[in-house]
């Protein structure tokens, strides 16, 4: 069945030729013969990060970019470990964006916490309604304390579709943010997210003592939906897949999502700025 599986990919994409040349300096030891192709292949559908004239393999093939070979080898070690093909896929991507691609978002309306204006920018893309971004919300915000003077929180809506409440969780947010409220309001949805209701947001702006007419009248604005809309635009543009995404310094985060991991990231990033000056 993954035999099968590979050869569609490989007549789909019809680039076998290129990818049966070899990839010097990429270690497929213990590999299958069609899963080195297909990596092969993989590889031959990316843009060298240090040439975008020419593909990846043909990259590995000249032996001129260190990079190439680290990803083609990343999705080597990902087959030894039992991924298929779409996993290896989807890795290899994932990888090829956090270390070569920095996109740039509108930070000027973006609710935000932290460092004032901190040389780590974290901006996560986040659905109320996704547990997952639940579950991100305290390892932010343990990350965002262990360095108060470096880390800058932004928060982008990215409400999706087959959700009741997001989207009205997300203008409700952005109503409270008007009256200087948006992380609370944004700490109490997430904490009832599964009990959500048509009058949970008035409730939660009464309980936060808002002034609710004002909260009404802002959710209901329509330059708050088009706020919204524009947040899920860039998220898109940034090539999402899902909620919560991150990115640091415009870069997508692919590391685990541990505290512990994520603090070591952010390390990194500190000493490569320090590095630069």
């Amino acid at each position: 069945m993954r035999g099968a599986l590979l050869a569609a990919v490989l007549l789909i994409t019809n680039v076998g030729a290129a990818a049966a040349q070899g990839m010097p300096g990429v270690d497929v030891k213990d590999l299958e013969a069609d899963e080195i192709i297909a990596l092969g292949v993989l590889m031959s559908e990316g843009a060298c990060p240090c040439n975008p004239k020419i593909s990846l393999v043909e990259c590995i093939q000249q032996k001129a970019c260190p990079a190439a070979t680290e990803l083609a080898s990343f999705g080597a070690a990902r087959f030894r470990d039992g991924d298929g093909v779409d996993e290896v896929r989807e890795a290899v991507v994932r990888k090829y964006m956090a270390d070569h691609v920095t996109f740039t978002f509108d930070l000027s309306t973006t609710p935000k916490k932290g460092a004032p204006d901190g040389r780590i920018k974290i901006v996560e893309f986040a659905d109320f309604e996704c547990p997952h971004c639940a579950l991100m919300r305290p390892l932010l915000d343990e990350v965002a304390k262990a360095y108060p003077k470096d880390v800058t929180l932004y928060f982008k809506q990215f409400p999706l579709p087959h959700h009741i409440y997001a989207e009205a969780a997300s203008r409700a947010t952005l109503a409270a943010h008007r009256q200087g409220r948006f992380w609370p309001m944004h700490d109490l949805i997430f904490t009832h997210q599964t009990q959500l209701e048509e009058g949970s947001f008035v409730a939660f702006a009464t309980e936060l003592g808002l002034n609710v007419e004002k909260f009404k009248t802002d959710m209901a604005d329509p330059a708050i939906a088009q706020q919204v809309q524009r947040d899920r635009q860039e998220g898109e543009d940034a090539r999402m897949t899902g909620t919560p995404t991150v990115y640091v310094n415009g870069k997508l985060y692919a590391e685990d999502k541990s505290v512990d991991a994520m603090k070591a990231y952010i390390r990194q990033q500190l000493d490569k700025l320090a590095a630069q000056k």
